[in-house]
């Protein structure tokens, strides 16, 4: 009976049933099913009405959830990972540049406009209005509850109020720009034929024959897979216990390592990819049942994600939250959508879609969007964000650990000047990322319309 009393069984199961349940109402429902609303997004959405905040039927433990997501994102990376392309060289390797230079360009850009809010609204009401709202921005919607949450608590003791459950909040309010925005982006998508044709699959008949009869006494391969992807989330624990160790004398930026696992986790994975496909009889991994693990540990995390999020002090806090969630998530529509016909040669209305849903949302959710059009997560879209996101951290750095501690460090003593000196430099790091982007990347600046018509495929000559 005592197997029975840990919160993890009863949590797992509520998410089991969440799951299951948001399958038969998804199917069932014809407008719902029309849409094309991803069953993970349904049950979180219903752990999030019928949990603690909401109806109070489910009674879930939230640390459970949150410690899903945490480990959920470095599996969906390593998983990804571990795939082999199925697409040229060229043409991944022009996604993860724009991505490396695209995700730091948002965090940017989302930084300026929650400061630019905080600052116009303070002259409005003629108060110096705390910077940690605004700048909480590019946190919930980039980085996560998790982040959100750690960051909202820290500034607390420089007088954001609340901050903790602000810095929820906001990715909740994240998490629904990429659901109602979201879901329709990709259904205008279907309508105007920007889907990308599927990619060939190149996986060798004697690649396929060896997963289905690997020989007597052989382990099952999805047992190997799931053995596989454990043993390079053992070593990625073991590079990021090395790194913060190395960094114990700068606290917070080791503590910052922790919380990038998933982009060491990547690297691990297409480290063994490379030693995997080096052995004898071959790489032993498929691209299909690499697939179906992402793919559910996508459906599992984005539901626990959204179930896990804390509605506390909306109420005191309306106007401001308001107001920078929905120009930041405008802005950040108008200008996924903009970029990725210009700068992603394959596949550009993909990589635009899986790029909305990170930024509003975190990267489980724009995985969760891309599986609407590429269920296997074929395309290169799946690939480049994660490759792309291990190589946006050099860019993100003045963003994440410079501009923004830095802003509300210098709250209120130099407010609201530091704020204005802020709001300078983050923009004008925006047109720094848009310039090297053009001169070093695949950015081409063309048509004047919201999408332009895409770039040739970098395989077409």
């Amino acid at each position: 009976m005592s197997f029975w009393t840990s919160p993890l069984v009863a949590t797992t199961m509520i998410v089991a049933l969440l799951l299951a349940s948001s399958e038969i109402l998804r199917s069932s429902i014809k407008p719902l099913a029309r849409l094309g609303v991803p069953a993970c997004i349904v049950a979180g959405s219903l752990g999030l009405a019928l949990g603690p905040d909401g109806a109070g039927l489910l009674g879930f433990d939230r640390s459970v959830l949150e410690s899903t997501v945490y480990h959920g994102l470095a599996v969906v990376f390593i998983a990804v990972g571990l795939q082999t392309p199925q697409q040229s060289k060229t043409g991944l390797r022009a996604g993860v540049t724009s991505f490396s230079f695209g995700i730091p360009l948002m965090e940017s850009l989302q930084a300026f406009i929650g400061l630019a809010v905080m600052l116009g609204l303070g002259l409005v009401m003629g108060e110096t209005l705390h910077p940690g709202i605004g700048l909480m921005l590019p946190l919930g919607f980039e980085q996560g509850p998790g982040q959100a949450l750690s960051l909202g608590a820290a500034w607390e003791a420089n007088g954001l109020q609340d901050g903790a459950q602000i810095g929820l909040i906001t990715a909740a309010l994240g998490f629904l720009w990429s659901i109602v925005v979201g879901v329709p982006l990709v259904w205008w998508g279907r309508r105007k034929g920007l889907l990308a044709p599927a990619p060939l699959e190149r996986e060798s008949a004697a690649q396929e024959e060896r997963e289905a009869d690997r020989g007597p006494g052989a382990v099952d391969p999805l047992t190997l897979h799931v053995a596989i992807i454990a043993a390079c989330y053992g070593l990625t624990w073991l590079a990021c216990r090395g790194l913060s160790g190395a960094l114990a004398s700068m606290p917070d930026i080791a503590a910052t390592v922790w919380g990038f696992h998933f982009i060491v986790g990547a690297g691990v994975a297409i480290a063994a990819r490379g030693l995997l496909a080096r052995l004898p009889s071959g790489n032993p991994l498929t691209n299909r049942t690499l697939g179906r693990i992402s793919g559910f540990s996508v459906d599992w995390m984005t539901c626990a994600a959204l179930a896990a999020v804390q509605l506390g002090v909306l109420q005191a806090n309306l106007l401001p939250l308001l107001l920078v969630t929905s120009l930041g998530g405008l802005v950040t529509l108008v200008a996924c959508v903009w970029f990725a016909s210009r700068a992603f040669p394959d596949a550009p209305f993909e990589h635009a879609v899986v790029w909305f849903g990170m930024s509003t949302g975190t990267l489980p959710m724009g995985l969760a969007l891309l599986r609407m059009i590429d269920p296997d997560l074929r395309s290169p879209a799946a690939l480049g964000a994660v490759m792309g996101s291990a190589g946006a951290i050099a860019g993100a750095v003045p963003v994440l650990l410079v501009l923004i501690p830095m802003t509300v460090a210098a709250y209120p003593e130099s407010f609201p000047g530091a704020g204005w000196i802020a709001l300078g430099a983050a923009g004008a790091y925006c047109l720094l990322l848009a310039a090297l982007w053009r001169v070093f990347g695949p950015l081409r600046l063309r048509g004047g319309g919201l999408w332009a018509e895409a770039a040739p495929s970098p395989n077409e000559s």
